[in-house]
């Protein structure tokens, strides 16, 4: 654990709110107590019904639409970085999401990850991860732990639910238009209100691009990291009788963008082209066999991709259509259908030799593709109901994915036959919960749920030089079958502000199936079993001060049976294998304060604290780096068993908020936010796949009209210029390199809005 990084953090938000505090003294000396205000109620769906989030036994952080903008947000990234024990890392082309440790290993294109998505409560698919603009938002929640009863879809170790804006009866709407650093542009709009009587439609829209910040100084030139984004949705509410709505909700998303290109490292002294110590070799100071060193900044990168010529793609098409139908019976009895259908098509093209002159002295050239086609169906049914004080919830849900993925390597001389894979994944499952009342301060809950799931895949390999052609093929056909059942208890006790709570739930991942980069091989396709978890979780809720403090607490611990991971074994070929790795244990604790410290000033604070081991046989491993003495060029072997899942150990965020009331020309918001992670070393605790600690500082002005019309802001994110390793990742073993990125360089832009 780094103390220097952990110090510069608190040192830093120390002497920010010391400055604030000070400022604040006359303001606060002339306030009594009823001038200061309370923490806004934040209402979560967490278990499936509207709680207030104090009220709920489930470790929840929730943000509001309002905050989200209060406070200057403009990625959902920006709300991980303030949640403990969630992190997002991964390389240029694919993120990957982590609640609580239990990391997603299998990022393969046929891949489900541990942390479930959901939006307006239909589950999205897909273990790749690039984040999301946020639209017209209503709220996000992030839960953390195994919601394998009323969420069930391989939520493992959480899920992230980002919740929409829906119609109202009153006309409201927004517009906002953002400009920044790279010529960045992002516009923004919604409108809502009746139609007519009983029909109430609303609709948003957003656009976003920027120019790229990565300048490529190889022969072809060119700007990578570029974005050029746009999203749109509508819904539609009918009233079709006084105890019957029906919601109709079209959602669809282009993404058009340059990849961010990566940096090479090298793996080998200069001299002796032996492999270099860890240190030398993350400051930059060895190289591969071409004589290249470690490529670029964070601003620059060495690539013989062209752009112009429509390399370094990464295109990303979503349509989303869903019908939600809302019966009240009674007062007390209500039923919802939920169907959806949703698209996704996607593609990417990185270069993994991050380099003009290849690997191994030029001996390969990487120019990867993949693709994917996704056609999802779902159906819920969900009855719920209250009677005599015991609240109740059961349902039933129906799950149907059909996906093609493509995986090729154009560029190697010794041509690699391309991969492609059709998975149908059909699924249904019974769930149900009841919270029974024990008592004026005590409460059961208890929720269960059966799963049958069922997948089937057709890999074929071949050189098919146009994806999803089925020409020149060598096929093959792997199916997997998991019956589950799934459960949650949880004792609660609850008086007035105050809440705890223990629980044990289980959930488990789907097993899948190895298929991407076959290299000509198909009986590498293979597959795995379901990933399966218990946790045990104890937790805690208040809300004291006169409502302006908000402390939330848990620690918990998890049993991970048949972990998932992609290793490489480097027997075969330089691809990746997906295997259950072995069991882990995982444990760890987090905390969450809101505090309103006066009438001005606001301040909230996160620490996370998280630990793990590896059980395997201990000839469970995988090869990798190019390899010392015997090895070199063969990778040295990582063992697994005794070793850590990769997730930071320590983590911390902080937004500190100070308004200054200025009469009739509004209110302005001077705001600050921080978040720190620990380092974070690979699989078989490989020291050579890396994530460096790091502190991030954001700095915002923002003001707002005194009649809430207009809103300004003024924003620098890593306002420090903080430069740090960000993901680094050996290729194959024996190879005599490392791709990676670093962060994200400092940003500014300014945002103007409007609200109707």
């Amino acid at each position: 654990m780094s103390q220097f990084g952990i110090k510069r953090f608190i040192g830093t938000s120390a002497s920010i709110l010391s400055c604030a505090l000070t400022t604040n003294m006359a303001s606060a000396q002339s306030s009594d107590t009823d001038d200061l205000f309370a923490l806004e109620e934040i209402v979560v769906t967490a278990s499936k019904r509207e709680t207030n989030l104090q009220d709920v036994s489930i470790s929840v952080s929730a943000f509001s639409g309002e905050m989200i903008e209060d406070m200057g947000f403009n990625n959902v990234n920006d709300i991980f970085a303030q949640t403990p024990n969630v992190k997002i890392s991964g390389a240029s082309f694919t993120g990957k999401l982590t609640i609580r440790g239990n990391s997603t290993l299998n990022d393969s294109l046929a891949g489900e990850g541990n942390v479930a998505l959901y939006f307006d409560e239909v589950y999205r698919p897909t273990a790749h991860y690039n984040g999301s603009q946020l639209l017209d938002v209503e709220r996000i929640e992030v839960l953390r732990g195994p919601q394998g009863t009323l969420f069930g879809r391989n939520s493992t170790s959480g899920l992230v639910h980002n919740i929409s804006r829906k119609p109202t009866s009153e006309f409201e709407g927004y517009l906002t238009a953002e400009l920044g650093k790279y010529d960045t542009q992002k516009f923004e709009g919604a409108l809502s209100g009746e139609l007519t009587e009983g029909i109430r439609g609303r609709i948003a829209a957003s656009f976003y691009e920027n120019d790229g910040f990565q300048d490529n100084i190889g022969p072809t030139g060119g700007k990578f990291g570029v974005i050029d984004q746009w999203a749109a949705r509508a819904h539609l509410e009918f009233d079709v009788t006084e105890d019957v709505t029906v919601l109709l909700t079209y959602d669809k998303s282009n993404e058009d963008d340059v990849l961010r290109g990566f940096n090479l490292w090298g793996l080998l002294d200069p001299v002796t082209f032996e492999q270099c110590s860890v240190d030398r070799v993350r400051s930059g100071l060895c190289t591969n066999f071409s004589g290249v060193q470690n490529t670029g900044t964070s601003t620059v990168i060495a690539t013989d991709q062209d752009v112009d010529a429509g390399d370094a793609r990464s295109t990303l098409e979503t349509d989303l259509v869903i019908v939600k139908a809302t019966w009240d019976i009674n007062d007390n009895l209500e039923l919802i259908s939920i169907s959806a259908l949703d698209k996704q098509e996607r593609y990417f093209n990185p270069d993994e030799d991050a380099s003009v002159g290849g690997v191994l002295g030029g001996f390969f050239q990487f120019n990867d593709h993949y693709g994917s086609d996704t056609e999802q169906f779902t159906q819920e049914f969900r009855l719920s109901g209250e009677n005599n004080g015991i609240q109740w919830v059961s349902g039933l849900y129906y799950y149907d994915d059909e996906r093609e993925t493509f995986t090729s390597v154009d560029d190697l001389q010794t041509r690699a036959p391309d991969t492609e894979t059709f998975i149908d994944a059909q699924s249904w499952a019974l769930f149900g919960q009841v919270d029974y009342p024990l008592g004026e301060t005590w409460s059961l809950i208890v929720g269960a749920r059966y799963t049958d799931d069922e997948k089937e895949v057709v890999g074929i390999t071949g050189d098919l030089s146009t994806p999803f052609d089925l020409t020149d093929e060598v096929s093959n056909t792997r199916a997997v079958s998991n019956t589950e059942f799934d459960y949650k208890v949880t004792l609660q006790w609850s008086e007035d502000d105050h809440l705890v709570y223990g629980s044990v739930a289980s959930g488990f991942r789907s097993g899948n199936f190895n298929t991407e980069f076959l290299f000509g091989d198909i009986d590498a396709l293979t597959s795995v079993d379901s990933e399966e978890v218990i946790s045990f979780e104890l937790g805690f809720k208040t809300t004291t001060w006169a409502g302006r403090a908000r402390i939330n607490g848990a620690v918990f611990y998890s049993d991970v049976t048949d972990k998932q991971g992609i290793v490489y074994t480097g027997e075969d070929s330089p691809s990746g294998v997906l295997l259950n790795v072995g069991d882990a244990e995982i444990y760890g604790a987090e905390l969450e304060v809101n505090l309103a410290l006066t009438q001005n000033l606001e301040l909230i604070l996160g620490a996370g604290y998280l630990g793990s081991e590896v059980s395997a046989d201990p000839s469970n491993g995988y090869r990798s780096n190019f390899g010392q003495g015997a090895n070199a060029g063969f990778g040295d072997y990582f063992t697994l068993d005794g070793s850590e899942l990769p997730a930071p150990e320590w983590s911390f965020n902080t937004v500190i908020r100070y308004h200054i009331d200025m009469a009739e020309a509004g209110t302005l918001t001077l705001q600050l936010d921080a978040s720190y992670e620990d380092e974070t070393t690979g699989l078989g605790d490989n020291p050579f796949s890396y994530t460096e600690d790091h502190t991030l500082v954001n700095a915002r002005m923002l003001w707002e009209s005194a009649d809430g019309r207009w809103e300004a802001q003024a924003y620098v994110n890593n306002a420090t210029e903080e430069k740090y390793i960000s993901a680094l990742t050996p290729v194959a073993p024996g190879f005599d390199y490392l791709l990676g990125n670093y962060n994200d360089p400092l940003l500014w832009g300014v945002k103007l809005g409007v609200n109707f």
